[in-house]
């Protein structure tokens, strides 16, 4: 009985903590590229967190000339209130959790998406090119912390 009661308590919070993840979900209404000139994607608004699910699942990417594969390789996360991160996209998966312990800072670590924080998301392929790191995006969107 006792174990049974523990298990329960464990489902439970599993199923609570995973509800409590808010998602970007990659679509074409809110990509922010590619669009006529003067038109822009929906923005994106999220509740203050430490975490948010990027969901690309059923998402077709545009090729990039002369690439092999339209697969991504990277997703660039920005922060203007500072920060410029990097999670590296893996063949087959299309949900990526963002959180300190998987973005890769390129100065000072993630602490979260603060109130009052605007962030970019991009998709793409990342490569070094002549000693530079080049990022050639085929998905970016913007949202706005509350």
């Amino acid at each position: 009985m006792k174990s049974c009661l523990a298990l329960s308590l464990v489902l439970f919070s599993m199923v609570v903590s995973a509800a409590e993840v808010q998602t970007i979900k990659v679509d074409d209404a809110h990509i922010q590229m590619g669009l006529p000139e003067g038109e822009e994607g929906a923005y994106y608004s999220i509740e203050p967190t430490n975490e948010l699910l990027l969901d690309a699942t059923g998402y077709r990417f545009d090729a990039i000339p002369a690439l092999a594969s339209v697969e991504p390789n990277a997703i660039q996360l920005v922060l203007d209130g500072g920060g410029d991160f990097t999670a590296y996209w893996e063949p087959g998966v299309s949900r990526y959790r963002l959180a300190g312990d998987t973005l890769l800072p390129r100065s000072k670590p993630f602490t979260g998406f603060k109130s009052g924080d605007r962030f970019l998301i991009g998709i793409g392929v990342l490569s070094l090119e002549g000693g530079q790191r080049v990022f050639k995006v085929q998905w970016v969107g913007i949202g706005n912390v509350q």
